[in-house]
């Protein structure tokens, strides 16, 4: 007696098919079309929302703009996921709009972490601090430091002079002592200033790069002793 076999089910989970609405003008069902060819990578752009949305905290002036920016951005992609049902697109710019409001609140929240204090003005101190890091600058015959103050500094007159947690100093080659390491206290005399600003729009922002990395002033070091 001859048997006939019948094929199993496929146990594969099918793709969702969201298709194209209906009542869509003919250049959204284009895009739509579009995005169902691209479904499986969607989901890269994801990283772009987010960086989309630093990005635009770097660009927004103070808090009061990043406040607005991120209530903006979290309700158009509320109001988007609301009315975007039947097709990809609204969908789409709604979770982008989230994700760069996402992107606004991770800076901010890592701005506020890593804040420390920052040097008011020009100042010539005596201080004494610990040595993190070392890095030559051969070509400018100097030596980078970046130490932390044990204590207060001084003044020309002695009184005590506030100083950040974090310091970055540079030495003259000739003058760092030969048993300069990590780790190491050294005591000298500095001229420091807060960290400074871009000279021109658009220039390097050593400001910025010192906020993150908690480097409160910035300047040049003499009589370096251990």
């Amino acid at each position: 007696m001859a048997g006939s076999a019948v094929a199993a089910s496929s146990m594969r989970p099918r793709r969702r098919q969201m298709g194209v609405p209906p009542w869509m003008a003919e250049p959204g069902r284009a895009i739509e079309r579009w995005l169902e060819a691209e479904r499986d990578q969607l989901i890269t752009w994801l990283p772009v929302g987010l960086g989309g949305g630093i990005a635009l905290w770097f660009v927004l002036p103070d808090p009061v703009a990043w406040g607005t920016a991120i209530l903006l951005l979290a309700a158009g992609g509320l109001a988007g996921l609301a009315v975007g049902r039947g097709g990809r697109a609204a969908r789409m710019l709604a979770i982008g709009a989230i994700a760069a409001a996402l992107g606004i609140g991770l800076i901010w929240v890592r701005s506020d972490r890593v804040a420390a204090p920052v040097l008011a003005g020009p100042t010539f101190v005596q201080l004494s601090a610990r040595v993190e890091t070392i890095e030559p600058l051969v070509a400018r015959r100097l030596v980078r430091l970046t130490v932390r103050p044990v204590g207060p500094g001084q003044d020309a007159d002695g009184a005590p002079v506030a100083l950040p947690g974090r310091v970055r100093i540079n030495l003259a080659e000739a003058d760092a002592p030969a048993a300069l390491a990590i780790g190491a206290t050294i005591k000298l005399r500095a001229r420091l200033m807060p960290p400074p600003l871009p000279a021109v729009p658009g220039a390097y922002d050593f400001a910025r790069v010192a906020w993150f990395g908690a480097i409160g002033a910035t300047g040049r070091g003499f009589s370096p002793s251990l």
